[in-house]
């Protein structure tokens, strides 16, 4: 984001200088010819033009940038969503589900706004809960792997799974963690 926008302020100093110095040289040379009325016209005109077209400029740079961030963020997304692994990230100070891939909701049968009205421990058996946390509490920073746990689908049935999970800092300061599940 910082290197679009310096771009998009590096063009206007530029344009903002350029269109200063040489419409600036364009009145000292109208000076000489109209009288003062005419030129404070015509720099009310340049003034006026300026803020037109920097502004124009400024609203395409805008757009381009804005579309590429946007065509940036659909292509990573697509890196979670489309993983034929089931995923998810939850927030660790909660293990609640923020975020779960088709495979998860496939795989594990419930849908989308079960899961994100679930937290990690729902998916363990109860007597797995303390296991979880002391899990949570020992994550290093980078990948982990978390080894093999047991969880349980829509249906009731227990699985064997195996996790591997990533920290994940969120610009607001707290901690996410992204899991894969492989059975």
């Amino acid at each position: 984001m910082r290197s679009g926008a310096l771009k998009i302020a590096l063009i206007y100093v530029v344009a903002g200088t350029l269109w200063i110095t040489l419409s600036d040289k364009l009145l000292l040379v109208l000076q000489n010819r109209f009288d003062l009325g005419v030129v404070l016209f015509i720099s009310s005109i340049k003034g006026i033009g300026y803020v037109l077209f920097t502004g124009v400029l400024l609203y395409q740079l805008i757009r381009l940038y804005t579309r590429r961030l946007s065509e940036s963020e659909r292509r990573y997304r697509s890196y979670f969503d489309d993983n034929p692994n089931p995923m998810w990230i939850i927030d660790l100070r909660t293990l609640v589900f923020m975020a779960v891939n088709e495979a998860a909701i496939t795989f594990y049968g419930y849908n989308r706004d079960e899961f994100l009205n679930m937290s990690i421990l729902d998916i363990g058996p109860p007597e797995d809960i303390n296991a979880v946390h002391t899990a949570v509490r020992e994550l290093q920073p980078g990948m982990n792997d978390n080894g093999n746990w047991r969880h349980r689908k829509k249906d009731g049935t227990v699985i064997g799974v195996h996790i591997t999970s990533h920290l994940i800092r969120t610009q607001k300061g707290g901690n996410v963690m992204a899991m894969v599940s492989k059975t």
